[in-house]
């Protein structure tokens, strides 16, 4: 769960967050837990009570309405919001080390190698995935043990403690992790399975605990990470004064760890970043051409069709990605919320009232963010 998870959101929001909020750095992060971390719980449970399948889970507003979400949430995860933010990242990160290599050329070449690693289906990333996994867990612990071993005092900043509050919660949203639950679950349902009895049959209860379990675990291994990165951050935040959100984890790794141990984090986080970017392209390819296609074009075609919107989003930068993808995310994210806690209610309790106070809290939250 940690590793499905742990993309470029979750790198830059909790940095850039402590480097943000000073003083104020344990209410911002209490904000940041309740979106990032407890949230996405929720909707991980909720949908394993849809036997991990997204389809039956958003289906419950109704076939057109369900649909139409998929599809709209499918492409936040793909070309249009994730998975370019994520070469965007790599960009970053690798940036220092060849300072003549644009966003443009690299993302050109990111392409490629996308669309060559995704097409001939090769065991590259399952190889990466293993060895990169915990060597970006080793790395980023690595930095925030180091980077609290000299506490200085946190920068005073002119922020109230319910304007720091608010601030994480916001940056919390833009993590996205609850739409990546949702789509995630089966998979990591799937795996949960692994060695059970196939003719083991499981309650909405079961799947709740099992779920809860499992979220639990790989919450509270987000939760520390997240914790660590806005301290640290917060306590070096007068010498990130002025770095760009997508840049701070590259400017702390070097300072932290130094040039060496600098390089190994950037290019791990680059590759890690990579492998995500190839695993979304091919989610979001896959669904075009099975849900939206019907098979009726190859999947070569529909692949390059991904990988060039990838390319073309991720040349908006880090920021401007961001500028699009947040506004949307803050609009649709409560009625995520709501729709994940009434579905629970439904497999738990019985009460099945879902579509009302879905469709409520959207048209609120629109009113309250365009209207007011």
């Amino acid at each position: 769960m940690f590793a499905m998870l742990f993309g470029a959101g979750n790198v830059v929001y909790p940095l850039a967050l402590g480097r943000d909020i000073g003083h104020q750095v344990w209410f911002g992060l209490l904000g940041f837990v309740l979106t990032a971390v407890l949230i996405p719980l929720i909707g991980l449970v909720s949908t394993m009570l849809a036997e991990g399948n997204y389809k039956i889970f958003l289906g419950s507003l109704g076939r057109i309405p369900g649909n139409l979400i998929i599809i709209f949430c499918m492409a936040l995860l793909g070309p249009f919001g994730f998975a370019s933010r994520c070469i965007t990242l790599s960009h970053a990160a690798l940036k220092p080390y060849a300072p003549g290599m644009s966003l443009m050329i690299f993302s050109m070449i990111t392409a490629v190698i996308i669309f060559a690693c995704t097409i001939r289906r090769n065991s590259v990333i399952d190889l990466m995935g293993k060895y990169l996994g915990p060597l970006k867990l080793t790395l980023l612990f690595a930095i925030i043990v180091f980077g609290l071993l000299n506490p200085v005092p946190f920068v005073q900043v002119g922020l109230s403690a319910s304007q720091a509050f608010s601030m994480g919660l916001e940056s919390g949203f833009g993590t996205g992790d609850l739409l990546a639950t949702i789509f995630f679950s089966g998979l990591i349902l799937g795996g949960l399975r692994f060695g059970m009895d196939k003719d083991e049959q499981l309650s909405p209860r079961d799947l709740a605990k099992i779920g809860l379990k499992a979220g639990l675990i790989g919450g509270s291994l987000l939760g520390i990470v997240y914790a660590g990165f806005c301290v640290v951050a917060a306590y070096w935040g007068s010498q990130l004064v002025g770095v760009a959100d997508a840049d701070v984890f590259s400017v702390l790794a070097r300072m932290i760890l130094g040039e060496a141990g600098g390089l190994l984090a950037n290019v791990t986080i680059a590759l890690s970043c990579l492998t995500t970017t190839i695993a979304l392209s091919v989610v979001f390819a896959s669904y075009l051409h099975k849900e939206l296609f019907r098979e009726k074009t190859s999947y070569c075609n529909v692949l390059l069709l991904a990988v060039g919107l990838t390319t073309i989003m991720s040349n908006l930068g880090f920021a401007g990605i961001m500028k699009i993808l947040l506004p949307i995310l803050g609009v649709i994210y409560p009625a995520l919320v709501v729709l994940a806690i009434m579905h629970m209610v439904y497999k738990l309790g019985g009460v099945k009232i879902i579509k009302v106070p879905v469709t409520l809290t959207f048209i609120f939250t629109l009113i309250l963010k365009y209207v007011i």
